[in-house]
C-alpha cells in the first residue's frame, strides 16, 4: 500500500517516521512545494540570540532525510489538485531547468500542508515589505532585511510576536510591539500574568502598544519605514515582522470536496471525510478546534503511523503545555481549548501559577510564569486531557 504525504513540515516527516517504524516496507512519498530540509521549525524564534545561520538550523539533508527514511522526496512541487476518483495527485514541478506536471497515484494520501502567516490589510506602498517568518525561507529574508539595522517593530502579542522580541532585544535590536490586546498572550493567561510578562520585557527595552493597530506604514527617502498607529502614535522603525497568528492551509482539501471549516474536519483517526484521504498538523481541524502547535502533531504521526500500517488507532491527546520562549520571564502555557471558566491564580511577583477551571469544576488548562514552570510536569497530570 503506497502512502503519499503532502507536506514535508514537521508533521510529514514525523509521520513517514513513524510509518518506517512499525513498516519497513510500505512505499512513502513525501511531496514538498519547498526545498525539502530537515530543521526545528520553533527554532525559527530564537535563531537570532544564539547566533544561528539558516544553514545551521538544518538538522538533515533531503539526501540525508530520503536515506533514513527510504522514502521517495519530491521537492519543489506544487499539487494543483487532488483527484479522489482515480486514487492520484497532479503536481507542477519547477526547476531553473524545466517545468513539468507530475501524477502521482496513492492507496493512502496524508494532507499536511500546515498553515499560512494571517496577512493583514494594512495600508502600505509597493515598497514598503511587511516581514513574515513562518519557514526557514522566511528566515533566511528576515535575516538579510535586519542585517546592520537597530529597530524592528512586531505585529502581534502572541506566542510568535513575544518570542521575536524576546530573541531580537537579547541580540541588541531596539523592539515595539503592538497588538490589539490588552496584556502578552491574552487568550493563553490571566491579566496578571500578562502584565509580569509585560513589566520582565519592559525591563528589558521592549516597548508596548498595546490595544491599538498598524493603520499604514510608508518608507521615506532614507529607506526608514514609518508606522501610524490607529491611536495616533507614529513609529520610526527599520523592519515590520507581522506576526498575528496562522491560517490553516485548506484550499487544495476544499478543492478535492473534503469538509472544510476553519481547518479539514478529520475525525479520531484523522480521516477525512473523503475515504484514503487523512490530515494532520496545522492544517486540521479537531473537534472544532486547531492545534498550531508541534506536541499535537506529533502525537497525531504517531497514532495515523499505526492505523496507516494496520493497526487502527485513535488520537489520544493528553494535556500539552508550550514553552514559550521569553528570557525575562520563563513561561509555560497549556490553553484550555474550550474557554467557558475562570481563572485561579496564586503567587506573587513574575512567580504566578494559573489555573483554568471549567464549568464542572476540572482544571482544563493552566500557566506559569518565573519558578512556578518547575509545576509543569505535577499540574499535566492534573490537568484534563485535551481530548479524551
Amino acid at each position: 500500500m503506497s502512502i503519499v504525504i503532502l507536506g514535508a513540515g514537521h508533521a510529514g516527516l514525523t509521520l513517514a517516521r513513524e510509518i518506517r517504524a512499525n513498516s519497513k516496507t510500505t512505499p512513502i512519498t513525501i511531496i514538498s512545494r519547498e526545498a525539502i530540509r530537515g530543521y526545528y521549525k520553533p527554532s525559527l524564534s530564537k535563531a537570532l540570540s544564539v547566533n544561528k545561520t539558516p544553514d545551521q538550523l538544518v538538522m538533515k539533508s533531503a539526501e540525508t532525510i530520503a536515506q533514513d527514511l527510504n522514502a521517495k522526496l519530491l521537492s519543489n512541487v506544487t499539487v494543483i489538485e487532488i483527484d479522489t476518483e482515480c486514487n492520484e495527485v497532479r503536481g507542477l514541478f519547477n526547476s531553473d531547468e524545466e517545468s513539468s506536471v507530475l501524477t502521482i497515484p496513492y492507496d493512502s494520501l496524508v494532507l499536511a500542508t500546515g498553515a499560512s502567516p494571517i496577512r493583514l490589510p494594512i495600508e502600505r506602498d509597493s515598497t514598503t515589505e511587511l516581514l513574515l517568518i513562518n519557514n526557514l525561507e522566511d528566515y533566511e529574508i528576515f535575516r538579510d532585511r535586519i542585517q546592520g539595522k537597530k529597530k524592528v517593530l512586531i505585529i502581534g502579542a502572541g506566542f510568535v510576536g513575544c518570542e521575536l522580541a524576546s530573541d531580537l532585544i537579547s541580540s541588541g535590536y531596539d523592539v515595539d510591539i503592538v497588538d490589539l490586546c490588552e496584556w502578552p498572550l491574552q487568550r493563553s493567561m490571566p491579566e496578571v500574568m500578562g502584565t509580569e510578562i509585560k513589566k520582565a520585557m519592559t525591563e528589558q527595552g521592549v516597548k508596548w502598544h498595546l490595544g491599538t493597530t498598524l493603520a499604514s506604514v510608508k518608507t521615506d527617502k532614507q529607506n526608514n519605514k514609518i508606522a501610524y498607529l490607529s491611536d495616533g502614535t507614529i513609529i520610526q522603525t527599520d523592519a515590520i515582522i507581522s506576526a498575528v497568528g496562522l491560517v490553516p492551509n485548506t484550499h487544495l482539501a476544499s478543492s478535492a470536496g473534503l469538509t472544510v471549516r476553519r481547518g479539514i474536519e478529520v475525525d479520531e483517526l484523522s480521516q477525512t471525510s473523503q475515504p484514503d484521504i487523512y490530515a494532520l498538523g496545522d492544517c486540521v481541524e479537531y473537534q472544532g478546534v486547531t492545534l498550531p502547535f508541534i506536541a499535537p502533531a506529533t502525537q497525531a504521526a504517531k497514532a495515523l503511523a499505526k492505523t496507516l500500517t494496520g493497526e487502527e488507532t485513535a488520537l489520544e491527546l493528553p494535556a500539552l503545555p508550550v514553552a514559550v520562549k521569553i528570557s525575562a520571564c520563563p513561561t509555560v502555557v497549556c490553553p484550555p481549548l474550550n474557554k467557558k471558566g475562570i481563572w485561579q491564580v496564586q503567587g506573587a511577583g513574575m512567580n504566578l501559577e494559573a489555573h483554568f477551571i471549567n464549568e464542572e469544576g476540572a482544571m482544563s488548562g493552566f500557566s506559569l510564569t518565573g519558578q512556578c514552570i518547575a509545576k509543569k510536569n505535577q499540574l499535566v497530570a492534573e490537568c484534563l486531557p485535551a481530548f479524551y
